[in-house]
């Protein structure tokens, strides 16, 4: 018993682990974060500079996979943004073809699974994902690439490192679990678009939090923004157009979603019945991945 574990698994619906105050409250730990955030933004843009293969709606389109991975077997949240930094920071550094995206998306999530959770997706878990258009072989190949392209620098600062440091300096606001749960939905939203790629992650994380704010209606969103800007060292009237960025990505995802219960219950219809010969490789049965991993539908504005 002495061995025994008592943390929830990254698929539960629990808290993963307890905030730890002497970190959270420290102002020096904040302080650091800040310094290092620059080193952990691409500093040019890649499209124009660097990638004469790959467009921005390219990047999209994989990042948009790579959540979607992320959802369905119940990531935590900072897998997803971690795996995206690692991806944007390869392509500043690496010229990679439009058929080798897939691959280093895979390879990404691999790496960001074993940082940031308790349980890491698997290569043969990833390779079923690509419709096996990638191998295991190429996934352990590239993964090893990956890293030291990055230097081995493999701790980057995200937005979501900012939202536990944040939400306490707003008094009955940062301690409702919706705000958290809505801005860390927004921050996985922003970093698939390929307008946020240069935005620093305070920013985006200062941001999210307001647009949360304002959508659930819980305070006067523009001093919660006021106040989490003054923290950040950052101009409120600077934040407005990525708070606006966010809410515009937000209004078009839900946009796309179906509007009712009906509508839902049409679409898993639709979905059990196309049939498909290839199933996904077995997980451990100490994982439960039939949980329903939290999506746009849980958004209540």
């Amino acid at each position: 018993m002495e061995l025994y574990c008592s943390e929830a698994p990254a698929c539960s619906e629990e808290t993963i682990a307890n905030e730890d105050p002497s970190l959270v409250k420290d102002s020096r730990v904040l302080s650091n974060m800040l310094q290092l955030q620059p080193f952990y933004v691409p500093p040019q843009n890649y499209f124009q500079h660097i990638q004469s293969d790959i467009q921005p709606y390219m990047r999209k389109v994989i990042t948009r996979w790579m959540l979607e991975v992320c959802e369905e077997q119940a990531c935590e949240d900072r897998v997803l943004v971690v795996a995206i930094n690692f991806l944007d920071r390869f392509l500043c550094v690496c010229v990679v073809q439009r058929t080798q995206l897939q691959l280093l998306g895979a390879v990404c999530l691999l790496l960001a699974s074993k940082l940031r959770q308790c349980r890491p997706l698997s290569v043969d878990l990833l390779a079923y994902y690509t419709d096996y258009s990638v191998t295991a072989e190429e996934i352990k190949s590239w993964e090893l690439l990956l890293v030291s392209k990055l230097g081995w620098d493999l701790a980057p600062i995200t937005a979501c490192d900012f939202v536990d440091h944040l939400l306490p300096l707003v008094p009955g606001v940062g301690s409702e679990p919706i705000v958290r749960k809505h801005a860390n939905t927004f921050i996985a939203l922003a970093v698939t678009e390929p307008e946020f790629v240069q935005v620093e992650p305070s920013a985006v994380a200062v941001a999210s939090i307001a647009a949360a704010v304002r959508g659930l209606n819980l305070s006067e969103w523009s001093t919660v923004l006021s106040t989490l800007a003054g923290a950040m060292n950052l101009d409120p009237r600077s934040l407005m157009p990525v708070l606006e960025q966010i809410e515009l990505v937000v209004e078009n995802e839900t946009a796309v979603l179906p509007q009712s219960e009906h509508d839902q219950q049409q679409l898993l219809q639709q979905q059990s019945s196309t049939p498909t010969n290839k199933q996904p490789p077995t997980m451990p049965m100490e994982f439960d991945i039939n949980d329903t991993p939290k999506d746009l539908t849980d958004i209540h504005f």
